[in-house]
């Protein structure tokens, strides 16, 4: 009997998901869902309290069956996971909407509150599950899915805190809580506007081969390393400084592994948290090319994801000076040929 052979496909790594629209279209996606969740868990026991006649008992009751219908989300995130295609985060957004119209215009009936919080908890359940895991599972290594839950959690954690705490300045509270439109706006535009971020997204999303990624080599510049760490202290140098060693390192090794010059770039400008990665990567790549030449690389790179989080101008300069002896023993070898 004939074995069917499936034919692999190859594997995004981190670099490619951050160079590609697909990855940023459910991030901002996750972000605008979340930033209209917190608004929602902030606001939804006061609203509900001054337009339904419910006692505190029954609010604490339909707030804890949206937890029972994250339960179901699951479920719900788990055959999206099956089906290998984002369209079902329409259909996630659609029960999260409907289950809002429900608890924000329906208020004086019990059921239908109760049935918009199971919806509302369903919605939120599959798309705080399935989004992170698309991203981990088109790379398929542990270290993408802690990055990818960890970058979830954090923008989860940053955009929600940010909302709640400059929703007092932003919105009317008294509109807010007699109002069912103005409620039910302010929960819907930040839907609709991450929902927009995903149509420009391919049907196939990490389900083919990542696009080929070939940078430009920028002149390679000595720096001194002990001025790069003085420098990184200056806001905003370590952007540029990020883009200046992903177009040198260039030079030296397309490694797919690599972020491109301006990949790297905006990664550092709008999460600035994955740093270490970038540097990790970046030593990585370094320690190869000097191995490859013979001889023995300095640093770690462990020691590097270490000084990444305390202190990151050392690592800079660790890197730099690396990069330096890279280009150094290059030209010995290159006057001695």
């Amino acid at each position: 009997m004939d074995v069917i052979q499936q034919k692999p496909v190859k594997r995004w790594t981190w670099a490619d998901l951050q160079s590609s629209y697909r990855f940023w279209g459910l991030v901002v996606y996750f972000t605008a869902i979340v930033t209209s969740q917190y608004l929602f868990n902030a606001y939804s026991a006061l609203y509900i309290r001054q337009t339904a006649d419910l006692p505190i008992s029954m609010i604490g009751v339909a707030v804890g069956l949206q937890q029972v219908g994250m339960l179901f989300g699951a479920l719900l995130a788990w055959m999206a996971s099956r089906m290998k295609s984002y369209y079902l985060l329409y259909l996630f957004s659609g029960l999260y909407l409907f289950g809002l119209f429900l608890f924000c215009f329906h208020t004086s009936n019990h059921f239908l509150i109760i049935t918009g919080e199971v919806l509302i908890g369903m919605g939120l359940g599959a798309i705080m599950l399935i989004v992170p895991a698309f991203i981990a599972g088109a790379v398929g290594s542990v270290e993408a899915f802690v990055l990818s839950f960890g970058l979830m959690v954090t923008l989860k954690m940053v955009f929600g805190s940010s909302m709640m705490a400059i929703a007092g300045w932003l919105f009317d509270m008294e509109r807010l809580f007699s109002s069912p439109e103005y409620f039910f706006t302010l929960l819907l535009v930040p839907v609709i506007i991450g929902t927009l971020f995903l149509l420009p997204i391919k049907a196939s999303l990490f389900n083919c081969e990542p696009p080929v990624r070939q940078a430009i080599p920028q002149p390679v510049k000595y720096r001194d390393p002990a001025v790069t760490f003085l420098l990184f202290l200056v806001p905003f140098y370590n952007i540029y400084w990020l883009v200046k060693i992903h177009g040198e390192i260039r030079n030296y090794t397309q490694s797919a592994a690599l972020l491109t010059p301006r990949g790297a770039g905006w990664s550092a400008f709008v999460t600035a948290f994955v740093t270490p990665v970038i540097f990790s990567t970046l030593n990585d790549n370094l320690r190869a090319i000097i191995e490859s030449h013979g001889q023995t690389a300095r640093y770690k790179t462990w020691l590097i994801i270490l000084f990444a989080f305390l202190l990151p101008p050392v690592s800079a300069a660790l890197i730099q000076s690396q990069m330096n002896e890279i280009n150094g023993n290059l030209k010995r070898e290159a006057q001695l040929s």
